[in-house]
């Protein structure tokens, strides 16, 4: 019998502890806590029990290791790499700079899994570059921040492993399927571009735009350090391929990159060194112990769910109220979009998932499905305003623009995220088509 009493409680101290600014992880364990001590002390032995059983998942080795191998690839300038090596090809092309900054932003994607990590990394390239040629800001802008949205949802992807973790999901079969709704953003954003760029680059011709990457090349690297982006790009198939291939797991993947990106950026690239390692470690540590840390609190915050019944209640409620399952799912999608405007990606997976899933699979759809489904949400999430962080990794390459003109110039590119959402949404094919 659910207890409408807790319920308050529950979300009564949650919110009140978002209000008054306790850090997302307090705020979940302590909202838990409470509520399960006002209905019975003795449920308290579920909270530990919980956070072991769930935290003994070979899935969570991955976290920190995809953590260290982005920090890995970011501190040794993969992303420049890549970029300059993609910008080469495609610079003759009309509007070939902002394809390139697409497929940098893609391959980065892939190798790193955090949105910000790409912002900070490929955008401190690629937006000065667009600059010269012309680029109206708003592209420049919205290319980046909805380029490096990318992350959420190309794997390895974070939140994918977090949302596997929470449900059960295979997290091999949920990686296949970003695989393409990610390639479909990432495709409308170069069409985007393609289609801008004849009005950025007026008196532009494509000499100029060869001339120009050749300068950058010149000056940021010599031809072969171009042609040595190529084990960067490998990276990919390495980890996804196995994966793919049934090699190893996801997890068993993360390792074999850690190890990968050590050796391309210590021993070929040499754009570490080990006196860098310690630095590294240190990062990864501290992500890895914010990112934990949300997860813990959630998991107390999922046991006082449980306990005081309240998803197994919508679940049914839901059912009651005969309304088409369609109308429920857009319900969600428009909760995921508030949410997005206060919170970061990592809390709403973790507060909603406990409370959506069991509804989702009462009305019949597709788990993996709605894992994508949740994640392009949180591309949404890490580009609108107040508090997305790919605008705030955009402030801090772009010191001398204001906020809001960079979120003035990044609006108009969330419709592209907003058509990719609708279309895997009518066509859930794109998303479990290939498994």
């Amino acid at each position: 019998m659910i207890s409408a009493t807790s319920i308050l409680i529950l979300f009564g101290v949650l919110f009140f502890c978002l209000l008054i600014g306790v850090p997302i992880a307090f705020t979940l364990g302590l909202s838990g806590i409470i509520t399960i001590l006002t209905v019975g002390e003795q449920f308290m032995i579920q909270v530990p029990l919980t956070l072991n059983k769930t935290l003994a998942e070979f899935v969570f080795v991955a976290i920190p290791l995809y953590v260290l191998m982005g920090e890995i690839l970011y501190k040794g300038k993969s992303g420049e790499r890549i970029f300059f090596l993609v910008n080469s090809w495609l610079a003759k092309l009309r509007g070939g700079t902002g394809i390139a900054t697409v497929s940098a932003y893609t391959f980065f994607a892939a190798i790193v899994g955090s949105s910000m990590a790409s912002v900070l990394t490929i955008g401190k390239i690629a937006i000065p570059e667009m600059a010269k040629q012309k680029y109206q800001k708003g592209v420049t802008y919205g290319l980046s921040a909805v380029g490096g949205s990318l992350g959420m949802l190309i794997p390895p992807s974070m939140g994918l492993l977090l949302y596997a973790s929470l449900t059960g999901v295979s997290p091999s079969k949920l990686f296949l399927a970003g695989v393409v709704p990610g390639l479909l953003i990432a495709g409308m954003l170069a069409i985007w571009v393609m289609y801008k760029a004849p009005k950025m680059v007026k008196e532009i011709v494509s000499e100029t735009a060869t001339e120009t990457a050749a300068t950058v090349i010149e000056n940021k690297s010599s031809t072969k350090d171009v042609v040595k982006a190529i084990p960067d790009i490998i990276l990919p198939v390495i980890v996804l391929g196995g994966i793919y291939a049934g090699i190893y797991s996801p997890t068993e993947a993360a390792a074999v990159g850690v190890v990968y990106a050590l050796i391309i950026n210590l021993l070929l690239h040499r754009s570490l060194k080990i006196k860098n390692l310690g630095e590294i470690l240190l990062e990864s540590t501290r992500t890895t112990a914010m990112l934990l840390s949300i997860v813990v609190g959630a998991l107390v915050f999922g046991s006082a769910l449980t306990l005081v019944g309240l998803s197994d209640f919508l679940a049914g409620w839901i059912e009651g109220l005969n309304v088409a399952p369609w109308v429920v799912l857009l319900a969600m999608n428009l909760i995921w979009l508030v949410m997005g405007f206060f919170l970061e990606c990592t809390s709403i997976l973790l507060i909603t998932t406990p409370l959506f899933f069991p509804i989702i699979m009462s009305l019949g759809y597709d788990p993996i499905w709605f894992g994508i489904m949740m994640m392009i949400n949180m591309e949404l999430a890490v580009i609108t305003p107040p508090v997305g962080m790919n605008l705030f990794a955009l402030k801090s390459l772009l010191p001398d623009e204001s906020m809001g003109n960079i979120i003035k110039g990044v609006l108009p590119s969330i419709a592209i995220v907003v058509i990719a959402l609708i279309l895997v949404w009518l066509f859930p094919g794109i998303a479990i088509g290939i498994l």
